[in-house]
């Protein structure tokens, strides 16, 4: 089956909106597999429309053409005709089998297909920048950062500038390889194909806790983000019983994976944050905020270890622990949904957040985690 034109603007419109290929298939009757081949072939984004350029021949200025040959025109009659010069008039007669042989619709076609030629892409046609933008992606970082990262980097060389979106289309066009065979896979989602933005997750209903703190009770100069030391974190889960914590710390964004070797009942949750977070000075684990999970339990004897605070989200509120929910998102690429997360060796966690925390991050400026954590860190040893 071959899409009609009418079918590709559907198509194309109601995977824009957010539709499953499934669903798009049955509103075309056609099989889902023909939809998924046909998004594939541009990674998930739409193909600009072609246009024929204002001072090429029309098929009117074609039809002009064949006319004139009929009449016994010249070249440089037909041109003065059409307001061309001699020369694109006798080119365009010569290239289409000549005045014998020269039809105006076959050679309209001829042109419209010609024009299609392939056509150095931004990245194809300089091998240095393509060679930075490569180097980086391979360190799975995003578009974005790459971009800011040049545009600091190189701050006078226009020459070293590439758009994230040119870099993304790059990635996901199935016939360019510039970036390499699967360049899809550095990215947080390592999806091959470029998915309009869906619905948020909402969160879910968990059994209540006792002596909870809210959020709402929490310190101004937590919610602002002025002072360093207070943390966010979740768990991230893999096939049952295998689990991870992630804390993230407010103000630099700095990044820690924990291991939950024992799962993550309570009593094994608040051994593993316990042990982790001891590491730090107390001035660099003020507080922690939670959601309101049943792996916190044991959050008052947590508290009594660590010396610090914790407050608990609303009900289905994953927003108000929102560097947290995001850095689930970035570790992802690494913790597959269904993975057996215990496998992983502590010195891979660590590695995995390291490259998160190394990362320049628009939020701080282009700064990265790993730079900000590290002064304040050294400061404290100093002062201590």
């Amino acid at each position: 089956m071959t899409f009609s034109a009418e079918q590709v603007d559907e198509l194309w419109s109601r995977w824009g909106r957010g539709e499953p290929s499934r669903l798009i298939a049955r509103s075309l009757s056609c099989h889902p597999v023909k939809v998924r081949r046909l998004l594939a072939a541009s990674g998930g984004l739409r193909p600009p429309a072609r246009r024929r350029h204002p001072r090429h021949l029309s098929g009117s200025d074609r039809e002009e053409i064949s006319r004139g040959i009929a009449a016994g025109w010249t070249a440089r009659r037909i041109a003065t005709q059409l307001s061309r010069s001699t020369s694109t008039v006798s080119r365009e007669i010569a290239r289409n089998g000549g005045r014998d042989a020269y039809r105006a619709q076959a050679a309209d076609v001829a042109a419209w297909r010609r024009a299609r030629r392939p056509k150095a892409t931004r990245l194809g046609a300089d091998p240095e920048l393509c060679e930075l933008v490569r180097s980086k992606l391979s360190e799975d970082w995003s578009p974005q950062q790459i971009t800011a990262w040049l545009r600091r980097t190189h701050p006078d060389d226009s020459g070293k500038r590439v758009s994230h979106e040119t870099i993304y289309r790059t990635v996901f066009h199935a016939e360019r390889r510039e970036l390499g065979s699967k360049p899809w896979q550095h990215l947080r989602s390592g999806r091959s194909v470029r998915h309009p933005r869906g619905a948020l997750r909402t969160g879910h209903g968990r059994g209540r806790l006792k002596n909870m703190v809210s959020i709402r009770d929490r310190p101004a100069s937590v919610a602002d983000r002025v002072e360093v030391g207070h943390w966010e974190g979740d768990l991230v889960m893999g096939r049952r019983p295998s689990a991870v914590a992630t804390l993230v710390e407010r103000s630099t964004r700095y990044v820690r994976v924990v291991a939950l070797p024992d799962g993550y009942k309570a009593d094994a949750v608040r051994r593993a944050l316990t042990a982790d977070l001891a590491q730090l000075p107390p001035s660099l684990r003020r507080s922690l905020t939670w959601d309101r999970g049943r792996e916190m339990a044991e959050h008052e004897q947590l508290a009594t270890d660590l010396g610090l605070q914790v407050f608990f989200c609303d009900p289905k509120s994953p927003w108000q622990r929102g560097s947290n929910e995001n850095t689930n998102r970035l570790l992802r690429q690494y913790l597959a949904k269904g993975a057996d997360l215990s496998a992983h060796t502590v010195s891979q966690l660590e590695k995995w957040a390291g490259r998160i925390n190394r990362r320049p991050r628009r939020v701080l400026d282009w700064d990265t985690a790993a730079t900000r954590f590290s002064a304040h860190l050294a400061a404290d040893s100093g002062g201590a």
